[in-house]
């Protein structure tokens, strides 16, 4: 299996599920290394409540975040062992934080307790019902623009994330937010309420920024080994301190992966592997870089099992 002009594609928020990671824990040991790894830095059951749930307690931020960062850690590490070297990395807002460990420039543990940080932090500065994001498709940057301001009339609202030609996100206070969201449903475009518990990338989690910042300032970075395409920039990180900015930045500024997608196009990848729960990712790529061949992380080592390729559990018992 040829890892050349390949990028790994890591899921954000709002792809969490129960059962998530329990197939791979199952035969790769190595895999079942990074969970237990995640639990330990966390200092929770990390690994039952993906694989049992309860469903509401996997979907908390603080719980959400460090799950699929673990998962996904270990998907691209069970990659690399069956010969995936990806030349780019590019992770969906909190996969961001996954591309970075596998990337070498974050530790996991550092980053599982930085993303578990985050949450809790998120939750704090929004209280639960407080915000509200929104998924929008099929109307241009200037119907949205024009919704947006409707729902300015009731609180904060703006776009979060720019995921793909007419796929965008809004977030900010629920009143605002469902404002813009029916402004939107009235100019033609669909609308769909996403199930996190936080308005992410938006100006109500200013309050938190000062924080963070510092946990970021004491936490270990260094300069990723493979270039990570940044999601505030849609650039590759180069260096240490631009990973920190980052990371700081992200906290209110909108996910820029439609562009990202473009970035990673212009670099000469041909193929995208899309790693965690779900293909959204995936499918922000089908629309914005059609080019480049897909393929998501179940489907690829399915297909490498039933060549009667060696599996990475028997390679890591």
């Amino acid at each position: 299996m040829t890892a050349e002009s390949t990028a790994l594609l890591l899921a954000g928020q709002g792809s969490e599920r129960v059962g998530m990671g329990a197939d791979l824990a199952a035969v790769c040991g190595g895999c079942r290394e990074t969970f237990a790894l995640a639990e330990q830095a966390l200092g929770q059951p990390l690994s039952r409540w993906m694989a049992e749930g309860p469903q509401d307690v996997l979907r908390r931020t603080e719980v959400a975040q460090p799950a699929l960062l673990a998962l996904g850690v270990a998907q691209g590490e069970h990659l690399r062992l069956l010969g995936v070297e990806p030349v780019a990395l590019a992770g969906h807002s909190l996969g961001q934080y996954t591309a970075l460990v596998l990337a070498g420039a974050l530790g996991l543990a550092d980053a599982v307790r930085l993303v578990a940080a985050r949450g809790r932090l998120m939750q704090r500065t929004v209280p639960r019902g407080r915000g509200a994001m929104v998924a929008v498709a099929g109307l241009t940057m200037t119907e949205v623009a024009a919704a947006c301001a409707t729902g300015r009339t009731h609180g904060v609202v703006d776009v979060a994330c720019f995921n793909a030609p007419g796929r965008l996100v809004l977030s900010g206070e629920t009143a605002a937010v469902a404002a813009a969201a029916a402004a939107c449903w009235e100019a033609g475009g669909g609308t769909t309420d996403l199930p996190v518990s936080a308005p992410f990338h938006c100006e109500l989690l200013a309050p938190m920024v000062p924080e963070f910042a510092g946990m970021v300032a004491e936490t270990p970075v260094a300069a990723p080994r493979v270039p990570v395409v940044d999601n505030v920039t849609a650039c590759p990180l180069r260096d240490a301190e631009a990973v920190r900015q980052s990371l700081v930045d992200q906290i209110v500024a909108p996910v820029l992966f439609e562009e990202s997608l473009k970035t990673l196009a212009q670099m000469g990848v041909q193929r995208f592997i899309g790693c965690g729960p779900g293909a959204a990712a995936l499918k922000f790529a089908s629309l914005t870089t059609p080019e480049i061949r897909r393929v998501t992380f179940d489907d690829l080592t399915a297909a490498h099992r039933g060549v009667g390729g060696a599996h990475v559990g028997s390679l890591r018992p």
